[in-house]
């Protein structure tokens, strides 16, 4: 094992952390610091493992071996609810229920771990600064594109004011205009609010642009 690279400012620390699909090993040693205000794309071809590391890392699936710390806490002290609220992952595919817009981004506000009522004003500004339109907040979410429904996501996944943000392709539905919305939201987050976050693409535009650092996988073993 390599020698530790935590660093007291780090805000995200994973050490010597295994991943697996089924029975495929996917990464063996992985060590990743992830300060506040970074942007880490996680590059690398299909089937490699990126969606994986993103659910392990918002333990939504469990490592073989190693460790996550968020704040220097883990998981397991943070309390798992309480945790994916502070390192939260927006799939590739929208995940809404059948009901209006507004219904979906209060869901995560209605359990006894929200620590804050539902911002309603920021969830309007945020809808209109992606140009999704504060109007469709009593439409139905099945209504909305593809395209529309990813943005929501990414405002449900905001309004709980993160610290971390894994994001699964968050672009790949979108038009070049909703791309460009997008991309300067989250760089002004992480510019002004120290928000950090790893960024599955495919876009080596988005990656070298938008992002800080790239992480090209598939690695066993790697320090970033």
């Amino acid at each position: 094992m390599p020698p530790s690279t935590q660093s007291t400012h780090a805000l995200l620390q994973i050490q010597g952390l295994a991943i697996a699909a089924g029975d495929v090993p996917l990464q063996t040693n992985l060590h990743l610091d992830l300060a506040p205000g970074e942007l880490l794309a996680i590059t690398g071809p299909s089937g490699c493992g990126k969606t994986t590391l993103l659910r392990t890392v918002t333990a939504l699936q469990p490592a073989l071996a190693g460790t996550i710390r968020l704040q220097g806490r883990t998981p397991e002290e943070w309390g798992w609810a309480a945790f994916r609220r502070k390192a939260t992952l927006v799939t590739q595919r929208p995940t809404l229920l059948d009901l209006t817009v507004e219904e979906n981004l209060r869901r995560p506000f209605h359990y006894r771990t929200a620590a804050t009522p539902y911002p309603e004003q920021r969830a309007r500004d945020l809808m209109e600064e992606l140009a999704v339109g504060a109007d469709r907040l009593t439409q139905a979410a099945r209504t909305l594109s593809i395209g529309q429904q990813q943005r929501v996501c990414l405002i449900r996944a905001l309004l709980m004011d993160p610290p971390v943000l894994c994001l699964d392709e968050p672009t790949s539905a979108l038009d070049p205009d909703a791309v460009g919305l997008v991309e300067r939201l989250i760089r002004r987050l992480a510019q002004d609010d120290g928000l950090a976050a790893l960024v599955v693409t495919h876009d080596p535009r988005l990656a070298a642009e938008w992002c800080t650092r790239q992480f090209l996988m598939p690695r066993a073993e790697a320090t970033v």
